[in-house]
């Protein structure tokens, strides 16, 4: 993405509108997406999408592509730059649009919405701090407050990318004792060093692809299969667990059975025994045992 690069609020909505239409439906024409906007955006024409297309390609590394077998066009997400992470900014842009159009015709948007809990609003000049470090490859020193030691810690840390999770943002980066994730709302005395860095960006995000959350252990992959109630597929069809999820034993109407291959980490266990008797780790054996256990102290517990 370009610097300095800004959306009004008419190219806003215009892009959101796009591209959910074509995830949606791919391969459309050029006409079929002209009637799709006669209905939603009277000022919408062709010489607009072209515009628009341009301009996604252009400053933000979206590609709207023709397929010619298919005979229409489709977001391209394998040949568009980082597009998760460009529609996930674009629903935070269009929701604050939404907001800003409610607020000054005077009506009170949120007392109708809700949100998931409260907003970290501390973190913002962090964010920013730890950003810029990013892009200028320069470490940063700063103090910790850790939630599992309750206790306050100076750390320096090479920082390679920005995550959210679970509605807070993480600095992932690299510490002299290896990889290591921070919370940015319980990071304070940030400090920028000045000597620079070779960035391990990719390196550090295939390690932490692997994993689910941000808990990054050096264990080696597995492949685990889990066995869910068939009520749950709804569910974890439209919110997998991680990306390496895939259905197997698909003739078994009873149950739900996919197929992971991550380095099981602690927030991976958590996710298996919120669902309690609703799944059953299949394989590996060991990690069955270990659920096991924990399901049996939980029960001797209201003993």
């Amino acid at each position: 993405m370009k610097e300095n690069q800004s959306l009004n609020l008419t190219q806003l909505r215009r892009i959101s509108l796009l591209l959910a239409y074509l995830k949606r439906n791919p391969y459309k024409t050029k006409h079929d997406i002209l009637d799709y906007f006669e209905d939603n955006d009277k000022g919408f024409n062709e010489r607009t999408f072209y515009r628009l297309k341009e301009t996604l390609a252009r400053d933000f590394g979206i590609e709207i592509v023709f397929d010619y077998n298919n005979d229409g066009y489709f977001f391209d997400e394998q040949k568009s730059t980082n597009p998760e992470s460009f529609l996930s900014l674009l629903e935070v842009l269009a929701t604050a649009e939404l907001f800003s159009s409610n607020f000054k015709q005077k009506n009170n948007a949120l007392s109708f919405v809700e949100f998931e809990n409260k907003a970290a609003i501390e973190s913002i000049p962090n964010f920013k701090i730890v950003l810029d470090a990013i892009q200028q490859q320069l470490p940063i020193t700063f103090n910790h407050n850790s939630f599992y030691h309750l206790k306050e810690s100076n750390y320096t840390l090479k920082p390679y990318f920005l995550k959210q999770y679970q509605n807070r943002w993480y600095a992932i980066g690299e510490t002299e004792k290896g990889y290591r994730t921070f919370g940015i709302d319980r990071i304070d005395n940030i400090t920028i060093g000045t000597k620079k860095f070779k960035p391990k960006t990719e390196e550090a995000k295939d390690k932490f692809s692997h994993v689910i959350g941000l808990n990054y252990v050096d264990h080696k992959m597995e492949k685990i299969k889990l066995s869910f109630h068939i009520s749950q597929k709804p569910y974890i069809v439209s919110l997998p667990l991680h990306h390496s999820q895939k259905e197997i034993n698909l003739e078994n109407e009873t149950t739900f059975d996919i197929e992971l291959l991550i380095h099981p980490n602690f927030e991976f266990r958590q996710q298996v025994l919120k669902y309690g008797s609703l799944v059953k780790v299949v394989e590996p054996n060991w990690l069955a045992e270990e659920i096991k256990e924990e399901l049996r102290k939980g029960f001797e517990g209201y003993l």
